[in-house]
């Protein structure tokens, strides 16, 4: 899978040619995003485990 990256691009959301939308990684909004939607809830995600597991 390729990943959108232009940072000419004003757009955070793209179209897709699926109907979906993709993040542009060339505005640096889409890295909070990514960081704020999937990094950060799994680390709590492993460290709640690791609790549970302790």
């Amino acid at each position: 899978m390729k990943l959108y990256n232009n940072p000419r691009d004003k757009r955070v959301f793209v179209p897709n040619k699926a109907g979906g939308v993709s993040l542009n990684f060339g505005h640096p909004i889409a890295w909070w995003i990514l960081i704020l939607m999937t990094v950060i809830p799994l680390i709590v995600v492993v460290a709640v485990t690791i609790a549970v597991l302790a």
